[in-house]
């Protein structure tokens, strides 16, 4: 997709790492990942635990980089996996159980994205 929001390098970046993850992005409840002529890509955060269906919660992210994509979905992945654990706690308390099942879940798109590699270990590191 040509567009003015991205240098053409990182356009290339963008569609790969979008393409990598094609079939998590459709499958998943919780993403979704949009195309704007405006702002370019968007990454939609779905809350669907609210009470009524009608009430889903959106966050949306315009992305600047291929690197911040990915870094997106790493963590909406390790959530993913917390979550299979019944575990409620930010991802930089995970115990070696969690963050092994974790960094299985991500290897096989690091196979195809190895230059993000250094995204897993900032997964586990405090915010603050």
């Amino acid at each position: 997709m040509t567009n003015s929001h991205y240098p053409v390098k990182e356009q290339h970046a963008l569609e790969k790492v979008a393409a990598v993850f094609e079939d998590y992005i459709k499958t998943s409840p919780y993403v979704e990942l949009l195309y704007s002529q405006k702002v370019g890509y968007v990454l939609l955060a779905i809350d669907e635990t609210l009470p009524e269906r009608n009430d889903v919660n959106l966050m949306s992210a315009p992305i600047e980089s291929a690197e911040e994509l990915c870094s997106l979905l790493f963590s909406e992945i390790a959530l993913d996996v917390l979550n299979t654990f019944k575990r409620d706690h930010p991802l930089y308390e995970a115990d070696a159980e969690e963050r092994r099942a974790i960094e299985e879940r991500l290897e096989k798109y690091l196979k195809q994205l190895p230059q993000y590699r250094h995204l897993v270990d900032e997964l586990f590191q405090p915010l603050f």
